[in-house]
């Protein structure tokens, strides 16, 4: 259970503004805000920008002192810039009872900046691995559990039905999503982007650029990634798998709604799901991204707006949301609370998706939490679409992206000399 609004309505009358990104799971939320109107006497109102403004929009506010809000969303790897602009809720959270132990890891560490707790994961991705379920099984192949066994399954595809093996995201300027699943292979290989104390640089080691150039041999060496991925950013991948033209994707568990709806060509009962690859004999890691609500520093009613955080994030609510299928603009299939992942009523209505999820969510890790990251992780992108077209050697890109992030660091006072 979770934990226990307040008896006797103590803050009856506040009306709580919420600044957020437009998604079907909010939508859920505001079916259900009179039952929270009704429990606490607090109104709660959803304020939707597109998600590409949220996070300039909370910095926006709150340079300029506004209390406009008094909860905002923010995803996890922009904490560390907006930390300032946020309440910490260590407090709240040993007085209420709240266990952050009640996420996954990823989550949990997505909520955490410096050492304490600034917000709560109400929405959440983890990565999985959509397949073309008759395309595999016309090659006999089954779907892929490890990375060396991807390569095998992609082949076998290509070779029995002519279509890309699987479609893959290298192109730049989309947010720095090449990097989402080379961190996979980075991880998956022992190797990371930092040392623990961000003095030092990690992906220049041997290990780093065997992991780096075995991601990009998908395209360059096997060439079973579709010809476009050099590219491709994420939709561009969903939508070649959705027409038909590749076998595979890994991204985003919400994408399975992409390629199961009326835009799709496929039919739902064509795509599979399976947690993300691993190195075989190695342990589960993949990159898992959240997105926590957050009590504003500027807000001037933060005890009401915390009873509104307690209530979004119960597991009841979030249970009760993806299992309704009622209405399309409100049906959603996000939970982040691990009992939610594992629940039975969960995933008979959601064909399984959500346990085969928390098997990806198994040793999953975020992004470094740098202030510098913005900076640091774009440079990391373009490094790693200029080696996507094979024009120099790995390790002489990984050694010039660390050379001008060593500059980074050294500006940010973390590496010294």
């Amino acid at each position: 259970m979770s934990a226990q609004i307040l008896p006797g309505k103590p803050f009856a009358g506040s009306v709580v503004n919420i600044l957020l990104p437009h998604a079907s799971q909010f939508r859920a939320h505001e079916k259900r805000f009179a039952e929270f109107e009704e429990l606490t006497g607090i109104k709660a109102v959803y304020n939707y920008v597109p998600y590409a403004q949220v996070r300039d929009k909370i910095a926006a506010e709150a340079v300029a002192g506004s209390s406009n809000y008094d909860v905002v969303c923010y995803q996890d790897s922009w904490g560390p810039s907006l930390s300032l602009y946020l309440e910490p809720i260590d407090a709240w959270l040993a007085r209420d009872g709240v266990d952050m132990n009640s996420y996954p890891q990823a989550y949990k560490l997505g909520s955490e900046i410096g050492g304490k707790v600034f917000g709560l994961p109400i929405r959440g991705h983890p990565q999985m691995l959509f397949y073309r379920k008759d395309l595999l099984a016309e090659a006999g192949v089954e779907p892929p559990a490890t990375w060396e066994d991807l390569v095998t399954a992609a082949k076998a595809v290509q070779d029995k039905s002519g279509v890309s093996g699987l479609a893959m995201y290298y192109g730049k300027g989309n947010g720095q999503q090449n990097l989402f699943l080379w961190l996979n292979y980075l991880w998956g290989k022992g190797g990371d982007l930092f040392t623990p104390d961000f003095t030092e640089t990690r992906f220049t080691e041997p290990v780093a650029i065997e992991a780096t150039q075995m991601y990009l041999d998908l395209l360059l060496k096997h060439k079973v990634a579709a010809p476009g991925s050099v590219q491709f950013a994420e939709d561009d991948a969903v939508n070649s798998v959705a027409q038909g033209k590749s076998a595979m994707v890994m991204v985003w568990w919400w994408v399975y709604s992409v390629l199961t709806s009326d835009k799709s060509t496929l039919k739902a009962d064509q795509i599979g799901f399976a947690p993300m690859p691993k190195f075989a004999g190695g342990s589960p890691v993949s990159y898992a991204l959240s997105l926590p609500f957050a009590v504003s520093a500027l807000s001037k009613q933060k005890d009401a707006a915390w009873e509104f955080m307690k209530w979004v994030s119960r597991p009841e609510l979030e249970q009760a949301c993806v299992i309704d299928k009622s209405n399309p603009d409100t049906s959603d299939i996000v939970v982040t609370h691990t009992a939610s992942f594992l629940d039975p009523k969960v995933n008979d209505a959601n064909f399984g998706l959500h346990r085969v999820a928390a098997q990806s969510l198994e040793g999953s890790r975020i992004m470094p939490q740098l202030k510098e990251w913005p900076q640091i992780g774009t440079t990391l992108e373009n490094t790693i679409s200029d080696l996507a077209t094979g024009a120099k050697p790995v390790k002489d890109g990984l050694d010039e992206a660390a050379r001008d992030i060593d500059r980074i660091l050294r500006r940010a006072g973390y590496r010294k000399g």
